[in-house]
């Protein structure tokens, strides 16, 4: 079973059908992405899963539970957890103020651990979770550590995207949406920030990015879906969809 699927999704904005009956699927552990020029529907799309914005009609799985249309809190408790586009810096925090918001609705985690050949269940607090998390955060990205104490609105463009990844990854997500990293950052900062995102997939999260930047996201998606006025034009593995250069060229843009 899939970690979410949506089925025959359709999203109206007014008159406008934003979404015209897609489906997808995301297993547990990859790295799935949604690719297209700007107005395919890419963001609405991951905005519809995460419940800023209201489904017409069809169903978005997971874990086997229609989550279609739920209160976004709630869908945040049970592990969807959202890097938006643009950032939302909160400015008035430090860095790492920042991170603390993302990890609002952590809760009491129980753990087996053997001792002397004997198992053991173990209630880690919340402020435990809060200090293992964060130190995972630093280890993806030693800059924040460094500004910790630092106006986060002072960061760098790339910098402020790395915390925006953070304070998501705060919340321990079971599925992680990012949406647009690599928006207006340099090509420099944009691989450091696709190399990130790879290592956080190996660390055993599912990740589901929209993305316009094709090239660097094919080369770590396993799995893509390339969008076109609300439809699914294509579909494929990133390997093959990344060879594929008539596809690059006439729909993702080039390298």
């Amino acid at each position: 079973m899939a970690l979410l699927e949506l089925k025959d999704l359709v999203v109206d904005y007014g008159i406008i059908r934003a979404i015209k009956g897609i489906n997808m699927k995301v297993e547990e552990g990859t790295i799935v992405a949604v690719l297209g020029a700007n107005g395919a529907g890419k963001t609405t799309t991951i905005r519809t899963i995460s419940g800023v914005v209201k489904a017409k009609s069809g169903q978005i799985l997971y874990e086997g539970k229609d989550i279609a249309n739920k209160e976004s809190y709630k869908i945040t408790a049970q592990g969807i957890l959202q890097s938006p586009e643009g950032r939302l810096i909160l400015s008035g925090l430090t860095v790492e103020e920042n991170l603390r918001v993302g990890a609002y609705a952590l809760k009491p985690e129980k753990r087996t651990r053997t001792v002397n050949g004997v198992e053991q269940t173990v209630k880690i607090s919340v402020s435990k979770l809060v200090n293992e998390t964060m130190a995972e955060v630093f280890g993806y990205f030693p800059i924040l550590k460094e500004r910790r104490r630092q106006q986060a609105s002072t960061l760098s463009g790339g910098e402020q995207q790395m915390l925006a990844i953070g304070r998501a990854l705060m919340g321990r997500p079971k599925l992680l949406l990012l949406d647009e990293p690599s928006l207006g950052l340099a090509p420099l900062i944009v691989r450091d920030i696709f190399k990130i995102i790879s290592q956080i997939k190996a660390s055993g999260r599912t990740i589901l990015i929209v993305e316009q930047n094709a090239y660097q996201t094919l080369k770590i998606a396993d799995y893509v879906y390339v969008m076109e006025l609300g439809k699914i034009k294509t579909k494929g593995t990133g390997e093959v969809l990344l060879k594929d250069e008539a596809l690059v060229n006439a729909y993702l843009g080039s390298k």
